[in-house]
């Protein structure tokens, strides 16, 4: 019993430190998303068809085949958006630049996931609406395009068609609740860590 005081009261010695920690990592968490620019987030969707299908002897599963090529393809617009070449084109397309600092930097602003065989969804955000408008008509024109010239039939007919719609942009602004929470947890168990560490210090 007299161990376990004794531990407590070494704890208690270091409360000045551990509120110092908290109140400053959550104090600095809150501000700093206070102070964050808001930035515009977008979404686009797109729907890949399969167009200008050669007739096949297996009838029936014209549907079946024209969905599994749809899949295929998407797979293929789903990797432009992790090519640099064709993320440049299309700032180039939007005519702005991209602020490029790495390569990295380059691809890693997209998200981009395919929900179904037919059905992609790409998600980024710029600083600005004119940016962000402009950005989400290029990557629309730049897909469009790249889908006609790719796959051609025999008799020179683009064999798939992206279908886009328009693109959702709204607000986004970090949370500054949200952020103070996390960083009162973390500053938390990161003060009791740091108080166990120089209460063993101490006895050491």
């Amino acid at each position: 019993m007299s161990d376990l005081r004794h531990t407590l009261n070494a704890y208690w010695a270091e409360r000045r430190l551990m509120s110092l920690i908290v109140i400053v990592a959550t104090l600095a968490a809150g501000i700093s998303a206070a102070l964050q620019p808001t930035t515009q987030a977008v979404s686009l969707s797109f729907a890949i068809n399969r167009v200008n299908q050669a007739p096949t002897v297996d009838y029936q599963y014209d549907g079946y085949y024209a969905l599994l090529a749809a899949d295929e393809y998407a797979q293929t617009v789903v990797s432009w958006f992790t090519t640099p070449s064709i993320i440049r084109e299309m700032y180039s397309a939007a005519k702005i630049d991209p602020n490029m600092t790495t390569i990295n930097s380059l691809t890693g602003r997209f998200k981009v996931k395919k929900y179904s065989a037919q059905n992609i969804v790409v998600r980024f955000s710029e600083p600005d609406a004119s940016r962000a408008t402009a950005l989400a008509a290029a990557i629309k024109t730049t897909l469009v395009e790249k889908t006609e010239r790719l796959n051609r039939t025999a008799d020179d007919k683009a064999q798939f068609e992206i279908i886009t719609t328009d693109p959702v942009i709204a607000d986004s602004k970090p949370n500054p609740y949200l952020w103070a929470m996390v960083a009162l947890v973390l500053s938390a168990g990161a003060a009791v860590l740091i108080a166990a560490i120089r209460v063993f210090l101490r006895r050491g």
